[in-house]
């Protein structure tokens, strides 16, 4: 088991990578997508952010992001109370339509139209009700959780990003947790933050690490993940944190998306 000290030096380099990260984001240099368009309808549709959140299962990330923008086009709007009045057959012909928006267009499908439904019944169908009130952080993660189709991963992935990227208030951050992402879990198993790959584990170890702010952990990982720490051939020579991680590569996740 890897000492206190070792595992909060992998966090404060954690950290410092992230702060890097944010300046390049602030220059734009980092996108949801590859879309310009599609990056655009994000910054400014709350709508299309949430369900980018939502849609953000089973692909590539920034194809996921891209589906609102796509969506949008298909349908002629992206109004939440004429998607929620829309035939389940036909909003599931709209994501079936070739090319499918969604590695699984039923059940995306469904899942956008209740969402857009529940706004409607609880938050007068305006989407940014959910977080526009400064709530706690562990209150604005449950209200993504009420969502079908959204769990742990989106839920933490939803509020980091509306506080770190949108720079939406609330209350604290204690309850943003990293999300239980593949990348993630290959980071905390392979720097030796956990010992095996359990959801409550690597949440836990987060808290643990930065209790103020648990999250600010999983932006970093996650381009780590991407970007270096592969599960095939990491390129651990060009990692920002590599001074400093044991490199237990034996410590290994199935591919992901």
């Amino acid at each position: 088991m890897m000492t206190d000290n070792y595992k909060h030096n992998i966090a404060k380099a954690l950290i410092k990578f992230g702060q890097v990260l944010e300046n390049l984001n602030s220059k734009k240099e980092i996108f949801f997508t590859r879309n310009p368009n599609a990056e655009q309808l994000i910054w400014n549709n709350p709508l299309a952010f949430f369900l980018a959140v939502l849609l953000d299962q089973g692909m590539k990330a920034e194809k996921a992001w891209e589906i609102p923008y796509l969506l949008k086009q298909r349908l002629g709007h992206l109004d939440v109370f004429k998607i929620a009045s829309i035939s389940d057959e036909e909003i599931i012909s709209v994501f079936m339509e070739a090319p499918k928006l969604h590695r699984f267009p039923r059940r995306m499908a469904l899942f956008v139209k209740k969402a857009c439904q529940h706004i409607i019944e609880k938050y007068n169908g305006k989407v940014e009700n959910i977080w526009n009130d400064k709530p706690e952080s562990n209150e604005l993660h449950q209200r993504f959780l009420e969502f079908q189709g959204i769990g742990q991963k989106k839920a933490s992935m939803g509020t980091n990003m509306l506080v770190r990227d949108f720079k939406i208030e609330i209350k604290d951050k204690r309850g943003i947790d990293v999300s239980y992402d593949i990348q993630v879990r290959r980071i905390f198993l392979r720097t030796g933050l956990v010992y095996r790959d359990d959801m409550n584990l690597i949440l836990q170890t987060a808290r643990e690490l930065n209790p103020e702010y648990p999250g600010i952990l999983d932006f970093p990982c996650w381009i780590i993940g991407r970007k270096y720490c592969h599960p095939q051939n990491p390129e651990c020579n060009k990692c920002p944190i590599s001074n400093v991680c044991l490199k237990l590569l034996d410590k290994n996740l199935p591919e992901a998306y």
